[in-house]
């Protein structure tokens, strides 16, 4: 191929049209698709938030009511969880964009949406893992002070419960920012 100064002339000239293009449309689906998949996750939390307070009393009730340490550590994580979604809700909930937005002014929201969820996701753990410990431990005291014999099995278990749940809680959350942070990268190329 011959690539003279009048070839690179008309390359340089057609760049600009070339250049990627965003359309208020499809910034509004993108928007749109955020929203629908923040209010599903963000439901899905809670329901199973519920869900699992519910059946947690339910089964254990037995358990729960003859031992009143383990009936506080019951309460806590109740509490622990209820503040764990109400943090949830204040950090990664949806916020709806204005009616009329102009392509830059929705570029600005979809970029600022994205760095939220990305932010609600990244080292979150800091936050939700102290609200559930001082109920682990009260579990944990329950089950060495209230129950005899001392029920080691059980005890194991819950522990490699908790450590392998919380281990994929904080990856799974790491690993949502950093495709949320891939999009905004994406975003900022264009540029």
């Amino acid at each position: 191929m011959n690539i003279t100064s009048e070839n690179l002339q008309q390359a340089w000239q057609r760049q600009a049209l070339d250049a990627p293009r965003i359309s208020l449309d499809y910034l509004r689906h993108r928007t749109g698709v955020l929203r629908r998949r923040t209010l599903l996750r963000n439901g899905f939390e809670y329901v199973t938030g519920v869900a699992t307070v519910l059946w947690v009393s339910w089964a254990q009730w037995h358990f729960i009511v003859a031992r009143p340490m383990f009936t506080s550590a019951i309460f806590m994580w109740i509490a622990g969880l209820a503040y764990i979604m109400w943090q949830w809700h204040r950090r990664a909930g949806v916020q709806l964009p204005a009616a009329e937005l102009g392509t830059l002014d929705a570029l600005r929201f979809y970029r600022q949406e994205l760095e939220r969820q990305r932010d609600a996701r990244r080292g979150n753990w800091r936050w939700w893992v102290p609200a559930l410990v001082p109920c682990l431990l009260a579990m944990f005291l329950s089950l060495f002070l209230e129950v005899r014999p001392i029920p080691w099995t059980p005890i194991g278990l819950l522990a490699a419960w908790v450590v392998v749940s919380v281990g994929l809680g904080i990856a799974g959350y790491e690993r949502a920012a950093r495709r949320y942070q891939e999009e905004i990268d994406a975003l900022d190329s264009l540029a």
